[in-house]
């Protein structure tokens, strides 16, 4: 019985052994319970957040529940009708501003009859010769005359030309006169025949270059603002950058095409002046283009997409 040790010395052995598993169990036990508490603060977060949102939409909700109220009351009811009821103002007006620029363009396009020209014409005319008539109509010189040499019916119009008063070199048209025609008698005396002539040329003058905005609608073709111009010397380029695009009244349009003096440009054209994002040429008489705009599908697009 000595061989196996007292009965105090087993019992320690004994507890030892025990001991070793409770602490284990102690220390899962706090684990555990850490995790516990853990997952406890998380879902209690969750429901916190939870229940914030809850509160939160109730409270929007309400705000959009007391909005569509307000909106339904008569204060609101006729808002919609005010907006058309001003857009249509704004169109009115915009199109009584494009009358009076137009009237304006109009009157810069008339130019007062040029005394100095009178008077050249008055210096040049040899004493054998007349003026019948003189007619000047927007920058267009018109005169018919007599003269009994066919030189002298020349040299008035080369005296014209040596004063630069044409944008061009002019020639004039010089005829018998039609009453000699049919007498034989008369026209094989030299000293009875005498001279029709007429000039005709452009005068050295300034350009008026115009340039209005239109937009293409499902309504028709309406002004977008009022007609701007500016006065260019006769053969002298004229430029107008940033055409591709226009912005009124918060809307952006493209450039969709140009008429110049009511003829509409080639698509080549089109394509060139949209690239360069200009218009320009040489000014030889008054000059109107006219450049048609749609709504920027691109502006829209991007709008939707923010929304």
């Amino acid at each position: 019985m000595t061989l196996l040790g007292s009965k105090k010395g087993y019992s320690k052995n004994d507890i030892n052994f025990f001991e070793e598993f409770t602490a284990s169990a102690r220390k899962q036990t706090q684990v555990l319970a850490v995790v516990v508490f853990v997952g406890i603060i998380a879902i209690g977060l969750c429901l916190a957040v939870l229940a914030y949102d809850i509160f939160r939409n109730a409270g929007v909700q309400k705000d959009i529940d007391n909005l569509n109220t307000t909106l339904a009351s008569d204060e609101y009811a006729g808002l919609e009708l005010q907006s058309q009821a001003l857009q249509q103002d704004i169109n009115d007006k915009n199109q009584y501003y494009y009358t009076l620029t137009e009237m304006r363009r109009i009157v810069d396009e008339t130019h007062a009859a040029e005394t100095s020209i009178a008077n050249l014409i008055g210096e040049v005319v040899p004493s054998d010769a007349y003026v019948a008539s003189y007619d000047l109509t927007g920058n267009q010189l018109n005169i018919t005359g007599m003269t009994f040499s066919y030189y002298d019916a020349a040299n008035i119009c080369y005296l014209l030309n040596r004063s630069n008063v044409f944008t061009n070199y002019v020639l004039p048209n010089i005829e018998t006169d039609s009453s000699l025609r049919h007498n034989e008698e008369m026209v094989d005396n030299p000293i009875d025949v005498y001279y029709d002539f007429s000039i005709t040329g452009n005068l050295v003058n300034e350009s008026i270059i115009s340039v209005g905005h239109y937009a293409n609608t499902e309504s028709g073709v309406i002004a977008l603002s009022g007609i701007s111009s500016q006065a260019v010397d006769a053969g002298s380029e004229y430029v107008f950058d940033g055409i591709n695009t226009y912005s009124v009244n918060g809307v952006n349009y493209t450039l969709s095409s140009i008429s110049i003096n009511g003829q509409a440009i080639t698509s080549e054209q089109l394509a060139i002046a949209q690239s360069e994002d200009k218009i320009s040429g040489i000014a030889n008489g008054n000059v109107e283009i006219d450049l048609f705009y749609t709504v920027a599908q691109v502006e829209e697009t991007a709008e939707g997409e923010a929304e």
